[in-house]
């Protein structure tokens, strides 16, 4: 493109338009070196050979955008390892029996829990794995007590029936399914038709040494629904056809705002020492470095590194456009000889080449940073879906505007030794190299 366009320019040596901007700092009244300035950033020049002003200026845009980008995926990627409801961890505190394997006395955990006065909602888990549509994945059947304590809904709406189900994000991509469809849940006479009503980010945790829910994989539905598709009922104990049994084997309690560490310990111990699954010692507290899926290890281990190529995009973004700006005021020497013997003095000279180099940092942040924002957001939600996260993008608006500035202060720095270098030239020398 740039070679086709330089012999073009040859072609029609002539045209030349001139800059939109230079014209209005002109009408505008500003000073001498900004008009200049303007010009030398977005105008090929006159007379010799071009400078390449537009493609410093793509440059920059690029540069910009790419760091926008880095940040915005770096700040989205550091803010779902440190947010646990972003990766389906959507309460307080989880109890659980015998890992899964242990189910709880009816009635027993609402003695335990139902009412105490630091518990907002309370929720249980059971635990199998079902046929959907002819394919065998793990299942969480949601019992909702007091509140809505569930994993986080991503898309679509949560269920409210016996008759629906959401899917994580990856099996519901296998299935070849979408939101609104109808799946066959289950075989034989206990099969049943749910609606998918919606995308869940499912913790990972189940029924330990054996295939459970996790991010992106499995699907939520009732409890009531998962013991019917079981071949079940609810209080009873009728033939489990596939997996597990589905009875509650885990509790999920969100705490009043407010609650301390002693009032959260003494609810733990009041349930555990009760053994509400018969079995001395079964029930326990399970923590969340316990339930961490791949996924997040493997992101909490690159969350840096993101903001790190941003950092390292902007320092060779510095770099390149000083080397252009130097570049540009060693084929503008005549311009600027000119100029100087004209009563330009150093200061203005130098003066010119910060405005040049400011005018396309200005440009470059204006296109560059939403494009940035953008694209950035774009990458993180397609990101966050194909693992199965809460597609929460993080756009860090004041560490922008605090990195933006510190973008044109360091351009103009390192842009110092050209002005000084072009400031310092006599133009007795510069016009009779020309």
């Amino acid at each position: 493109v740039l070679a086709w366009r330089t012999v073009r320019k040859s072609a029609r040596p002539g045209h030349r338009r001139p800059s939109v901007v230079a014209r209005a700092s002109a009408s505008a009244g500003l000073p001498a070196s900004a008009v200049v300035g303007s010009r030398n950033a977005l105008e090929p020049g006159s007379g010799g050979p071009a400078a390449p002003a537009r493609t410093a200026l793509l440059g920059s845009v690029a540069a910009v955008t790419a760091v926008i980008v880095a940040v915005v995926f770096g700040t989205s990627l550091t803010g779902l390892v440190s947010h646990p409801a972003r990766y389906g961890w959507n309460w307080d505190v989880l109890i659980q029996a015998e890992g899964g394997y242990g189910n709880f006395t009816p009635g027993v955990m609402n003695r335990l829990v139902g009412g105490q006065p630091i518990v907002a909602g309370w929720s249980s888990f059971g635990f199998g794995q079902l046929t959907v549509d002819n394919k065998v994945i793990p299942v969480l059947g949601l019992q909702r007590h007091r509140g809505a304590v569930q994993p986080p809904t991503t898309s679509g709406r949560p269920i409210a029936g016996n008759n629906q189900i959401e899917l994580g994000t990856v099996t519901l991509r296998e299935l070849g399914e979408k939101v609104g469809d109808t799946v066959q849940v289950g075989t034989g006479a206990a099969g049943r038709t749910l609606t998918i009503v919606g995308t869940v980010t499912l913790p990972s945790f189940g029924v330990a040494a054996t295939d459970h829910v996790s991010l992106g994989r499995g699907a939520m539905l009732s409890e009531q629904a998962l013991l019917t598709a079981q071949g079940e009922s609810k209080g009873g104990h009728g033939p489990a056809t596939q997996g597990a049994l589905a009875l509650p084997s885990a509790v999920a309690i969100d705490l009043v705002h407010g609650t301390s560490a002693v009032q959260r310990a003494r609810l733990v111990r009041r349930i555990t020492v009760a053994n509400p699954d018969g079995t001395p010692g079964g029930t326990y507290e399970l923590q969340l470095d316990r339930a961490l899926a791949a996924e997040i290890v493997n992101a909490s281990q690159m969350s840096g590194q993101p903001l790190a190529l941003a950092l390292g995009v902007a320092a060779a973004a510095m770099l390149s456009l000083a080397l252009t700006v130097l570049a540009s005021v060693r084929r503008r020497r005549r311009e600027l000889a000119l100029l100087k013997t004209l009563g330009m003095t150093r200061g203005q000279v130098r003066s010119v080449v910060a405005w040049q180099t400011s005018v396309v940092l200005i440009i470059a942040a204006l296109i560059g940073v939403p494009l940035g924002v953008a694209a950035g957001r774009w990458t993180w939600t397609a990101f966050a879906n194909s693992i199965g996260v809460v597609p929460a993008a993080v756009v860090p608006v004041a560490a922008l505007v605090l990195g933006l500035l510190g973008l044109l202060a360091a351009g103009n720095l390192l842009a110092a030794w050209p002005a000084a270098m072009a400031a310092r030239t006599p133009p007795a020398a510069a016009l009779r190299a020309e």
